[in-house]
């Protein structure tokens, strides 16, 4: 199994247990974000924290306030973040005929070279996302968040033999 030359963050434990069982692996690429660091969780947290300190320390019901309202969001979203990292690729294993998509050792999605059709750059709120497009509705996503993203797609390109498409300017095809 090969790397990423700049890959500095190692596969879950239960990844690399899933990865082993892969045959002709190219590359490993990484998320080493956890559920935690979503924002929908991490700010609504954060705020609660400072707003309560600040209320109890300056003794102000505003302060206490609002950071128990802030609490409540953040019970409320744990479950959603929760739901949604479940959907998350933990790791995304480039091999010779394909690439796939894992989550704590779990295939999330595959997509064989062989019916890929095309790899799309999204810009969506300022993050680059790349969707491996497979079928009419069907594509693997490959995250900003996954370390060293951008080699991922060169490599996705060299292994399919898709050929590159120029950037549309709606920010189509990369």
């Amino acid at each position: 199994m090969t790397n990423t030359p700049a890959a500095t963050a190692e596969p879950h434990s239960r990844d690399r247990a899933a990865i082993e069982q892969l045959r002709d692996v190219v590359r490993v690429y990484v998320n080493d974000s956890r559920w935690w660091q979503n924002a929908s969780f991490a700010l609504p947290l954060i705020v609660s924290v400072i707003s309560l300190t600040v209320g109890l320390v300056l003794q102000r019901a505003e302060g206490i306030g609002f950071g128990l309202f802030a609490s409540v969001v953040t019970m409320i979203m744990v479950p959603v973040v929760l739901l949604t990292w479940r959907g998350t690729a933990t790791s995304i294993v480039l091999t010779k005929t394909g690439a796939s998509a894992l989550h704590l050792g779990k295939v999330l999605h595959h997509v064989e070279w062989s019916d890929l059709q095309r790899i799309e750059r999204v810009e969506y709120l300022g993050n680059t996302r790349y969707k491996l497009v497979h079928g009419d509705t069907e594509f693997l996503t490959v995250e900003s968040e996954i370390e060293g993203s951008a080699d991922l797609v060169d490599t996705a390109f060299a292994l399919s033999g898709i050929p590159r498409q120029s950037t549309s300017a709606e920010g189509g095809q990369a």
